[in-house]
């Protein structure tokens, strides 16, 4: 291996990656959160079934069509002893309280499609974010195997001259052959689950520009202080529990009287004609109760039920998060001894395979595995900051499945 490579890989292996290849402009997060939220086709249905839940809320004030009537009796006499033609017109109204129920339920209605709208927006963040660094997790491991790469397309042809010298097995260039084609197909893997993460992101986003992620070393993220009560997925079981009693308070109005009221008006086209007004104001009253009594008793039950599930739902939520934090606490050990000892000792073992190489006291075949191995360290780094990042992004964005 010559100087160059050497010199190459010191300088590659251990530094900034962007310090190598330049600042690679492209999307920030935040600005790719920005296009998801405006562009997303599923929030943006979202945000319409919530305009159209609003939309509805007046639909809370129904009252039924009203009566218009023509009447003629010929034994229904006027003074002028001639039949009157009778016109009326006859309106009939729910109880004013049953209007006033009605239209809670359809805020509730439209504060429940609020909630999925939060849901929906959270569950996009999560998804754009675990995207973004997922491309970049993925780009940090293709440098490194890169660098391996190269170092055995090196070693390869250095093989390959002292087999043809006689001084190498062909066993020795087999073996440093297969390694290579591992390292190859390794590449290849990360390149396709780059390819499919990019694919994602861009569905996520669903921006007619091309979206780049730059090329960025990895951070470790943080856990977001947030009190579990304002988790959406809670607020919304909590919503439908609300719904449901508003819609009780309407079942229960519903055994409220109707109001009915009209207006009639006869006279006739003969001699001495006059007008004969007339008012009639009524109730009506259900004789039979079973219908609504069975409505009432349901609507009872459907609140039972949504309250024990909010109470399963915020339960499950709390043991998610002691098992995700659970994991977490894995995930920081294996980091923490990457800070204290892996690093380190990766950096230690490039500089003394670098160092016994240029002065002949390590052989090329020793050089390439200590360089493979101080990767390794990196790689294996890399998987548990990804494993611990996705764990964060669960805690901070955590939905579970209702039903």
């Amino acid at each position: 291996m010559n100087r160059f490579l050497i010199g190459f890989l010191s300088v590659f292996s251990f530094i900034n990656i962007n310090s190598v290849f330049g600042q690679t402009k492209g999307v920030s997060l935040e600005r790719a959160i920005e296009l998801a939220l405006l562009n997303n086709l599923e929030y943006n249905a979202c945000k319409l079934k919530v305009e159209q839940s609003k939309t509805l809320i007046p639909t809370a004030l129904t009252i039924d069509k009203a009566t218009i009537s023509y009447s003629y009796d010929s034994n229904n006499l006027a003074e002028n002893n001639h039949p009157l033609n009778v016109y009326g017109i006859e309106q009939s109204f729910s109880f004013p309280t049953l209007y006033s129920a009605q239209y809670k339920v359809t805020r509730s209605e439209s504060e429940l499609a609020n909630r999925e709208l939060e849901i929906v927006e959270k569950q996009l963040i999560k998804d754009v974010t675990h995207s973004y660094y997922e491309i970049q997790y993925n780009m940090n491991k293709l440098m490194r195997y890169r660098v391996l790469d190269t170092i055995y397309d090196k070693f390869i042809q250095n093989v390959e001259d002292r087999f043809n010298r006689g001084e190498a097995k062909s066993l020795d260039l087999f073996n440093a052959r297969a390694k290579h084609q591992q390292i190859e197909i390794l590449l290849n893997d990360i390149t396709y689950a780059t390819r499919l993460a990019y694919k994602k992101l861009r569905l996520l986003i669903n921006a007619d520009t091309l979206i780049v992620v730059p090329l960025s070393d990895l951070k470790e993220l943080t856990i977001l202080n947030e009190d579990i009560d304002s988790n959406p997925g809670l607020k919304y079981v909590n919503q439908e529990v609300n719904l449901q009693s508003d819609m009780l308070r309407v079942e229960r109005n519903k055994l409220l009287p109707d109001i009915t009221i009209g207006y009639y008006n006869g006279s006739n086209r003969f001699v001495g004609s006059k007008n004969y007004p007339s008012y009639e104001i009524g109730i009506t009253i259900p004789l039979f109760f079973i219908e609504q009594k069975a409505r009432i008793n349901a609507a009872k039950i459907g609140i039972e039920a949504s309250r024990k599930y909010a109470e399963y739902y915020k339960l499950s939520l709390l043991l998610k998060i002691e098992e995700l934090k659970s994991e977490l606490k894995k995930y920081r050990g294996h980091l923490e001894y990457y800070y204290t000892t892996g690093k380190q000792m990766s950096r230690e073992i490039e500089k003394e395979a670098r160092d016994g190489y240029e002065k002949g006291v390590i052989d090329y075949y020793s050089f390439v595995e200590s360089i493979q191995n101080a990767t390794l360290i990196e790689l294996e780094y890399l998987d548990w900051l990804f494993q611990y990042n996705s764990t964060v992004l669960e805690i901070n964005y955590l939905i579970l499945e209702s039903r």
